[in-house]
C-alpha cells in the first residue's frame, strides 16, 4: 500500500477510534499479533486489535472528553509517525487515582508500522508523569531539588 494509504489509515484509527470512542474500529486494521511498545510498561500484554481497544478504554475511561488533535502525519515506507496533542478533563479514576476534575494537556508522538494495510506495531511516548503533574499527583521537580 502507498504511504499515504497508510497515513489514512492511522488518522481514521484516531479519529473514528481514539477520539470518536468507538473501540470497534480496532477489528480489521490490527494484526493478530500487533504490538504496542510503551516505555515502562511490562511485556506481555494483550496483542492484536484488543490491545489497542485497551487504550481507548484506558484513556476515554478516565477522561470522557479526552482528545487527540494530530499536528503532522509522516510516512516513509511502511512507517507513519504522528506528532499530536492530547487534552481531557479527569473525571474518572485512572491507574486508580480519583478523579480530580482538572485538565490536562500533552504534546507528544507516537510510530506506526503498517503490514498488508493493518498497523503491526507501534512505539507509543505517553507522557505519564507529565500528565500526573497537571493532575495534581505529582509535583513539578525543580531544578537543584530547590522546594
Amino acid at each position: 500500500m502507498s504511504v499515504e494509504h497508510n497515513k489514512e489509515l492511522v488518522r481514521y484509527l484516531i479519529e473514528e477510534g481514539l477520539n470518536a470512542n468507538n473501540p470497534d474500529v480496532a477489528d480489521g486494521h490490527f494484526t493478530d499479533d500487533y504490538v504496542a511498545h510503551i516505555p515502562g510498561m511490562p511485556p506481555g500484554g494483550p496483542r492484536g486489535p484488543e490491545a489497542f481497544k485497551n487504550v481507548i478504554r484506558l484513556w476515554r475511561g478516565a477522561f470522557s472528553d479526552w482528545h487527540m488533535t494530530i499536528d503532522e502525519l509522516i510516512g516513509e515506507g511502511d512507517m507513519v509517525a504522528n506528532r499530536f496533542i492530547t487534552t481531557g478533563t479527569h473525571d474518572s479514576p485512572l491507574f486508580g487515582i480519583p478523579p480530580t476534575g482538572r485538565k490536562m494537556t500533552i504534546y507528544s508522538q507516537e510510530m506506526h508500522r503498517v503490514a498488508d494495510s493493518k498497523v503491526a506495531e507501534s512505539w507509543i511516548v505517553d507522557d505519564v508523569p507529565g500528565i500526573l503533574v497537571q493532575l495534581g499527583i505529582l509535583d513539578m521537580p525543580r531544578p537543584g531539588g530547590a522546594p
